[in-house]
């Protein structure tokens, strides 16, 4: 087949390919997203915004501590340092309702705080229409309630908005001594 010959079957099927095309939609037609990293504590579904966890983790190793509170499940080497491993279920008062296998850490850094967040599952991210937000705190989390902004309904599911950072930051939270 000649060169102009595969040019013009080229031509064509851009040509047909533009035809065909759906058009972008108008930006008057987007409506606003918020997004964020879900995660499950005890059943309930939480999202966290975007910047609060660095990284998520499978339960790495760790050594345990002495005379703290039994939800400081210890201290595990990430990436050469060493950071506290809070089992978030104990913290809370909650059961776990999935196997152990499933379970992340998530790696939250405020300032000079990086505390390790045992939680049931890694959700991935989460993107919620900004008009589907309402006012609502979770059942049985009554010592996350502070920390809850608000939630979104997704899907037949209510996921609650949560500050890890917040959270990592309080009194109590950072009062670990037994």
């Amino acid at each position: 087949m000649a060169r102009s010959q595969v040019l013009d079957i080229l031509r064509d099927i851009e040509k047909d390919a533009f035809r065909h095309a759906s058009p972008l939609p108008a930006k008057r037609d987007t409506r606003p997203e918020w997004q964020g990293l879900g995660l499950q504590v005890g059943g309930t579904r939480l999202v966290s915004p975007l910047g609060e966890v660095d990284e998520i983790l499978v339960v790495p190793r760790y050594t345990a501590l002495p005379r703290v509170k039994d939800w400081i499940l210890g201290v595990a080497n990430v990436r050469g340092r060493l950071v506290p491993i809070v089992d978030l279920h104990r913290y809370l008062g909650v059961t776990p309702t999935t196997p152990r296998i499933q379970w992340r850490v998530l790696i939250v850094r405020t300032n000079e705080i990086q505390v390790g967040l045992v939680v049931e599952q890694s959700l991935g991210m989460q993107y919620f229409q900004t008009d589907a937000f309402e006012e609502g705190v979770p059942d049985g989390l009554n010592a996350l309630h502070a920390f809850v902004a608000g939630a979104y309904r997704h899907g037949g599911r209510v996921f609650y908005v949560v500050s890890l950072s917040s959270l990592v930051q309080d009194e109590r939270f950072i009062n670990v001594a037994e």
